[in-house]
């Protein structure tokens, strides 16, 4: 790195008359403007206020969140517990939907508290979305938090993966969600930044998932009941990454602030500075950085899916 500097500083010494002044205001110009947006951004999220969401989507109508019983699905559902929403909590895990069950209980006694114990792996046919239908279909739902994910499929090296688990993967990251949104939206009454190597399936799932909620936030931006904001965290502890650190309490209340307001956002300033060094560093050293930080553990995870 170092060697590369001190190249780039001999090549401008050499040729600092012959470089047009123009072209040295112009990039002034754009690093300012680069810098600025990105320090209004963070100022902007340290000063918005919180969006009172139980007097916008109705205190006591339920929020349905997918993979609620643990990482931030879990977070959100205490979260919306305690502002009063009644829940419908969705998860392959019987015993984490038994616990936060009873955790919930605990907040608010009187709160309806459904689980659903559905494995969105086996969501590949139309009777698996009937049936999820069926049992949504009386409730008065006004928030959908769609968090279910896997890196099941979606982590490893592409070319050794079984077919099998990255059809898997892709389900579960991107078509199951699709899908539940499409179940849910009707009763609604009032829900990537870099290629990520080794997370082929995961990032460019995620990638999709924010490109159709684009598309459908401009589809329905005159529909005055029906807010659609897509969360882009960055990395936070959840059993999903364990090698990574994160407050997933301040994650979940940062972001109620931006319902409303925007279509997509990565909330708390912490994850957004995290978001802006990297995204300024030389793109040949962030995709080596990242390309080291994730080789060891993908070669783990696809000899055990071998």
């Amino acid at each position: 790195m170092n060697n590369i500097l001190s190249k780039a500083i001999k090549f401008y010494s050499k040729n600092k008359r012959k470089i047009d002044p123009h072209i040295t205001i112009l990039g002034l110009y754009l690093t300012t403007k680069f810098l600025f947006r990105r320090a209004k951004a963070i100022i902007s999220t340290l000063s918005l206020q919180q969006v009172d969401i139980a007097n916008r989507y109705g205190k006591g109508s339920y929020a349905l969140i997918t993979g609620g019983a643990g990482g931030i699905g879990r977070e959100f559902a205490l979260d919306l517990a305690r502002k009063g929403f009644n829940l419908i909590i969705v998860d392959f895990n019987q015993a984490s939907l038994d616990s936060i069950q009873q955790e919930i209980k605990s907040i608010k006694s009187e709160l309806m508290v459904k689980t659903l114990l559905i494995d969105f792996a086996k969501g590949d046919n139309l009777e698996f979305y009937k049936k999820f239908q069926q049992e949504i279909s009386k409730l008065d739902i006004s928030i959908l938090i769609n968090n279910v994910g896997t890196t099941k499929g979606s982590f490893g090296i592409f070319n050794r993966l079984p077919i099998k688990n990255i059809m898997e993967g892709f389900y579960i990251n991107f078509v199951d969600q699709i899908m539940v949104t499409q179940a849910v939206i009707n009763q609604i009454s009032a829900t990537s930044y870099q290629p990520i190597p080794f997370f082929f399936g995961y990032g460019s799932s995620k990638v999709g998932m924010a490109s159709f909620f684009d598309a459908l936030s401009l589809e329905l931006r005159n529909h005055k009941n029906i807010d659609i904001l897509t969360l882009k965290p960055y990395y936070v502890s959840t059993a999903m990454i364990k090698h990574k650190k994160g407050v997933l309490i301040i994650l979940v209340q940062s972001t109620w602030k931006y319902v409303g307001r925007t279509n997509e956002i990565t909330p708390n300033c912490i994850y957004q500075i995290q978001v802006y060094f990297e995204s300024s560093l030389p793109s040949f050293i962030r995709n080596f950085m990242i390309s080291m930080s994730h080789k060891k553990g993908a070669e783990d995870v696809t000899k055990r899916q071998e």
